[in-house]
C-alpha cells in the first residue's frame, strides 16, 4: 500500500513542477507576442494552472497519507521540516502564478521579461533542494 501511494504521490508531484516550470514560460510568451495573440496564451495559462491545481492537492494528499503510514518519518530528522517549508513555498508561489495570469489577462502586471525569466528558475532550484533533502536526508 505505502509503495502505491508512494507511486501516485512522485506522479503528481513531477506534474505538479511541470506547470510550476512552464507557466511562468508562458507569461514570457505572453508578455512578447502581440495583443491579437495574448487571449491564445491566457487560455493556456488558465488550463495549465487548473492541471496544476488538480496535481498539487493530490500531491499534498498522498504526502499526509505517506505521513499516515509513516508516522515516524516526522521524527526522522530535520531534513523533512524543511522539505515541508520548502513544499509549502512551492504552494505560495503557484498561487503567486494565478495572480499573474489575472494580471496578464486583464494588461496590469509590472513585471517585465527579466523578472519572469528570473520568476522560472525558483521552482527548478527548489524541487532539486527538495529531491536532495529526500534521498540524502543530510540532518
Amino acid at each position: 500500500m505505502y509503495s502505491v501511494v508512494l507511486a501516485f504521490h512522485v506522479i503528481s508531484i513531477a506534474t505538479w513542477m511541470i506547470m510550476l516550470v512552464y507557466l511562468p514560460k508562458l507569461f514570457v510568451y505572453h508578455i512578447n507576442v502581440p495583443q491579437h495573440s495574448q487571449a491564445v496564451i491566457a487560455l493556456q495559462e488558465k488550463s495549465l494552472f487548473k492541471v496544476g491545481t488538480v496535481a498539487m492537492i493530490f500531491s499534498i494528499k498522498f504526502g499526509l497519507i505517506l505521513l499516515y503510514l509513516n508516522p515516524h518519518l516526522l521524527s526522522s530528522g530535520g531534513w523533512l521540516h524543511l522539505k515541508l517549508l520548502l513544499v509549502v513555498l512551492m504552494v505560495v508561489y503557484h498561487f503567486v502564478c494565478k495572480r499573474f495570469i489575472a494580471q496578464l489577462a486583464i494588461g496590469t502586471t509590472n513585471t517585465n521579461l527579466l523578472f519572469f525569466r528570473i520568476f522560472r528558475i525558483i521552482p527548478e532550484i527548489t524541487t532539486s533542494i527538495i529531491i536532495l533533502l529526500t534521498i540524502i536526508k543530510p540532518f
